[in-house]
């Protein structure tokens, strides 16, 4: 059954002027062929192409193309041809150099931010590439400052010198407490703003990060035990930090349209929010798909696939040399691990319901992308559902042509990452036809 809080959301949003446009209950098809227009990268692209793997890249109002090559530790500029215009950025120390670079935004003017955890802050820079000003996450210093500033996800806040942020787990904030109290220090950390369930602005005018929540969701009902310091030698309490979140729980996706509307899906339903840049909603947007009950195979079916999920990402941080050094402090700890983690997916609650939605982007023009789950219950890249810019469904996609594009740019520009043989990376930019822009 829906549960009471999506019933009333929903509720809501219908009662507003003017919302819910109530699409078609069958899929109007669209073709995902999209012609080309360049391609950079692969194995025998020029040193400044070749890239590591996948990361952030992300359009300016020009056309031009900006990629965090988080391996070389530096945002490289490509051209509306595909030609190099320049790289910015190196690893290292100082004020525009990288050590840990996470996350690109770009602003449609070409000054962009990138956020580094290794000195956290985000570094700001103009559209030619100038190293401008260094704005730290947080006023904590130390190891808490990577904590107390950490979040989910970020993005150029379309209305001005400003970011639009998701918040960290609230298991962040106790990890930081723990850290705090174990070296000795004050457990009481610096409040790291709104958790994962919520949107803040973060002005980027000072020395430093001024949060201002702009969205707040209803909490998700948990039961967290109280850590203490000697739990970060537990691997059944490492574990319990983040593994509290029930199978098929409605994940939050969320995207900016260009005029600061806040597009958003938290629910089990087909219900994508608009809402303005202070947070108050104005319009819903919905389809007739409900959510399928989850059954018995499901379960099983789901369980599955998690224990294959985790199986394969130690198989591959075993191959992977540069966490070795991160094993060998592991290495004690980590068959308890592997066993608890198991245990977890196979003792973890699940939600009544499977979700409709597992993605939500917005187009340069302002459109929206919905993407549906997959044909497996526990897989996300299903069909994708398009909404133009006055928010009426245009049609859909079928799952996997296309796929999600990484980034959206004017004049029908999207960008994708795609992976030869030997998982060597390319950047592909094709251009959208005007009726899904």
């Amino acid at each position: 059954m829906q549960s009471l809080r999506n019933v009333l959301l929903i509720a809501a949003g219908a009662g507003l002027a003017g919302a819910g446009y109530e699409a078609a209950a069958q899929d109007r098809p669209l073709s995902g062929d999209f012609p080309e227009v360049y391609r950079v990268g692969g194995m025998n692209a020029p040193e400044w192409a070749f890239f590591e793997g996948s990361s952030d890249v992300a359009f300016d109002a020009a056309g031009n193309l900006y990629v965090l090559d988080d391996e070389a530790g530096h945002v490289v500029v490509v051209d509306p041809r595909g030609g190099l215009v320049r790289t910015t950025g190196r690893k290292g120390e100082g004020p525009g150099e990288f050590r840990t670079a996470m996350e690109l935004v770009v602003w449609r003017d070409g000054r962009f931010a990138v956020s580094d955890v290794g000195h956290a802050a985000y570094q700001v820079f103009s559209a030619e590439g100038e190293f401008e000003r260094f704005v730290k996450m947080s006023a904590a210093e130390g190891p808490m400052a990577m904590f107390t500033g950490a979040r989910s996800g970020i993005k150029a806040d379309p209305l001005g010198d400003a970011l639009i942020a998701q918040g960290a787990p609230s298991a962040m904030g106790q990890m930081a407490g723990m850290l705090a109290e174990a070296m000795g220090g004050d457990a009481e950390v610096e409040d790291a703003g709104v958790d994962d369930r919520g949107l803040e602005r973060l002005a980027l005018d000072g020395d430093v990060a001024s949060s201002t929540p702009v969205l707040w969701r209803v909490p998700r009902e948990e039961d967290k035990q109280d850590l203490r310091p000697e739990d970060l030698t537990d691997p059944g309490a490492i574990v319990g930090i983040f593994g509290d979140i029930r199978y098929f729980e409605p994940g939050f996706f969320w995207d900016l349209l260009p005029d600061g509307t806040i597009a958003w899906s938290d629910s089990s339903a087909y219900a994508i929010k608009l809402a303005g840049p202070g947070g108050e909603v104005i319009d819903v947007l919905t389809r007739p798909i409900p959510p399928e009950a989850v059954t018995r195979s499901i379960r099983e079916g789901t369980i599955a696939d998690a224990i294959r999920q985790m199986e394969s990402e130690f198989e591959d941080q075993a191959a992977d040399p540069e966490l070795a050094q991160a094993r060998e402090m592991m290495a004690a700890m980590m068959p308890d691990m592997m066993k608890t983690m198991r245990e977890e997916a196979e003792n973890r609650e699940f939600y009544e319901e499977i979700p409709v939605v597992r993605g939500v982007r917005a187009t340069w023009d302002g459109g929206l992308w919905i993407q549906r789950g997959g044909e497996e219950p526990w897989k996300d890249e299903g069909p994708i559902d398009v909404f133009g810019a006055d928010r009426r469904y245009v049609g859909t996609f079928a799952a996997g042509s296309p796929e999600m594009p990484a980034a959206f740019g004017p004049d029908g520009l999207v960008a994708y990452w795609e992976f030869d043989e030997m998982d060597v990376p390319t950047i592909v930019v094709k251009r959208l036809p005007e009726g899904v822009r």
